[in-house]
């Protein structure tokens, strides 16, 4: 690295995940009962009859939403703090599971058999149809983006050695325990595309801001974690290598020469038997010994900071990490990320019944790992850790972030509702129907105070 730039401080940075799910219909007998569309449909039809719209922001903050495919959706509100996301992101989850739970019961009864809708918080279904968790980031418009994505590619690439959420994928005609999910449905590293190809980031250009001072960055790669930890971690360790570099942090030592095929390769072996790949520079690093860097670089960068809540403790947690992977003991692991949890699970079934990992009852566990309707209970079981406490999941249910604007846009649709007013609300927009001035335009997510809202909201008071 040729510049290291020591700070005293993490800037603030609004911060959020969007994540998709996926959802199947089943009888006793495990057999499909209707169609993804029809399961999409019957699990919104409340939210639909509420709003006369599939589409909606809560007054939690949050956008829940049925995305293309019959995906069910669910963004988090905007955030400043890692408890806050973590929070706000299982609300979401604990919201869909609920959801899911009535339309079982609506289908039951629709259908005549006994149906349990499953909801799916992984990346891939078994005929390879894709599900995203995208993170969030702002960023200033001072910032050179292109070369600030460019410098992430490494980190982004090599990062799944600890949050990736484990697949058993058939490659080239075998059937192997992969460490990410997402990892072979990437292309390409910094791109404007979401569909033609897949990038580590996307570029497209929207802010939810004022487009003179922010831009957002939007992370795709990622797989969608089940547990909290890596959860925290990635937007933890993200936070803290994009204030680097925001700083004048220099890491283009350590850049990737071939960053997709190593990203491909990396899935394919646990981290302490990683094979070397090649850098720009012609030097060659395992993944392990490239994050073992950026863990190391960026704790010397924050040696003397004063962080945010979490942070400290995810510096620690990501060495601790490092050390036990590169022992090769993931099973230290188990129950604190995700892909060493699974793999545990995985290889005592298959050890316990004779099992190849091709055989389907490995295939089931592994999707019973990502059911958050009738999957494992691991945390319930004592079997993995939690970090958010059950209040703050039910407060994050209602409650927005009281830190960004949210928390403005969570007063309006709380206000309007109980009310019986129309409205609309976006990222940036708040809109009262038939209401003169009853528009108003949020462009700084840091603002939690506004006369025009809170002047809007006394008219509705007496509407």
């Amino acid at each position: 690295m040729t510049k290291l730039t020591y700070l005293d401080s993490l800037p603030p940075r609004i911060l959020g995940i969007e994540t998709e799910y996926g959802v199947l219909a089943a009888g006793q007998d495990g057999r499909r009962v209707v169609d993804a569309d029809t399961v999409g449909r019957e699990l919104f039809a409340p939210i639909h009859q509420r709003y006369q719209a599939s589409s909606v922001f809560l007054e939690n903050g949050g956008r829940l939403y049925l995305d293309v495919g019959s995906h069910p959706e669910y963004a988090t509100a905007e955030c400043l703090d890692l408890q806050d996301i973590l929070a706000q992101d299982r609300a979401g989850a604990e919201i869909l599971r609920d959801m899911a739970v009535s339309a079982s019961q609506r289908l039951t009864d629709q259908t005549g058999i006994p149906t349990q809708v499953h909801l799916l918080k992984n990346n891939l279904d078994s005929v390879g149809n894709s599900c995203g968790c995208h993170e969030n980031y702002l960023l200033y418009r001072t910032s050179q983006f292109r070369a600030l994505a460019d410098a992430l590619v490494t980190f982004l690439v090599t990062r799944q050695i600890f949050l990736g959420a484990g697949a058993l994928l058939r490659i080239q005609g075998e059937t192997k325990f992969c460490l990410s999910q997402r990892a072979f449905q990437i292309d390409d590293t910094v791109s404007a595309a979401t569909t033609t190809t897949r990038p580590l980031v996307n570029t497209r250009d929207e802010p939810h801001g004022d487009a003179k001072l922010y831009r957002r960055l939007h992370v795709i790669v990622g797989d969608s974690n089940v547990l909290e930890s890596p959860t925290r971690a990635k937007i933890a360790m993200m936070n803290l290598l994009l204030g680097a570099l925001e700083a004048g942090g220099d890491f283009s030592d350590i850049a990737l020469n071939n960053p997709i095929g190593a990203l491909q390769e990396i899935t394919q072996n646990l981290p302490h038997q990683g094979k070397p790949l090649e850098l720009v520079s012609g030097k060659q690093f395992t993944a392990l010994e490239l994050q073992a860097e950026f863990c190391s670089r960026l704790s010397r960068i924050y040696s003397e900071a004063t962080l945010p809540a979490g942070y400290r403790e995810v510096l620690h947690e990501w060495q601790a990490w490092i050390k036990a992977l590169a022992a090769g003991d993931y099973l230290a692991l188990n129950g604190v990320l995700d892909w060493p949890t699974k793999l545990t699970l995985l290889e005592k079934l298959r050890s316990r019944q004779g099992l190849t990992w091709g055989d389907s009852k490995l295939a089931r566990l592994d999707l019973a790992y990502h059911d958050l309707v009738a999957g494992l209970n691991l945390e319930s079981r004592g079997l993995a850790q939690r970090l958010t406490a059950t209040h703050e999941v039910e407060t994050a249910k209602t409650t927005p972030p009281q830190n960004t604007r949210a928390t403005l846009r969570g007063q309006f649709i709380r206000c309007a509702q109980d009310h019986n007013l129309q409205f609309q609300a976006d990222w940036t927009k708040l809109r009262l129907r038939g209401k003169a001035g009853g528009d108003i335009t949020l462009s700084n997510p840091f603002v939690t105070e506004s006369e025009s809202v809170a002047k809007l909201l006394r008219a509705m008071e007496t509407l």
